[in-house]
């Protein structure tokens, strides 16, 4: 059962579907991808969560208590944040160093989308 609320807890009646839809997916792939690096711990690599296959996607559902991903977009935006999971977790303790890790191997998509962590003020 996942912690986060879903777009019908969030959001007012008569949201356009499509910012529900967005909302649901990043739920799932936040529950997802925390399952996986709890999984693989020290292990997880950028280059490991490009490798991830269709079982592990469904062991990290089963694992997070959601439905297994039906879309690509879904698997795509786990991996995202699984790469920025593991980015931080093995950046140290200072904050430049988890900087340099995040922008020396931006994560990007199949798309050519680039993510990059960015601090807050």
């Amino acid at each position: 059962m996942t912690a986060l609320r879903t777009a019908r807890d969030v959001y007012a009646k008569g949201t356009p579907g499509e910012v529900c839809i967005a909302h649901n997916r990043l739920v799932k792939s936040i529950e997802m991808a925390m399952a996986l690096y709890v999984e693989f711990g020290s292990e997880a690599t950028p280059a490991m969560v490009d490798r991830l296959t269709e079982d592990d996607f469904k062991r990290a559902a089963r694992t997070a208590g959601v439905n297994p991903p039906n879309s690509e977009a879904t698997r795509e935006q786990v991996r995202l944040l699984l790469k920025v999971f593991v980015a931080l977790g093995t950046a140290g303790d200072s904050a430049a160093e988890t900087y340099k890790v995040l922008f020396a191997a931006p994560a990007r998509n199949k798309s050519g989308l680039v993510a990059f962590y960015l601090p807050s003020a």
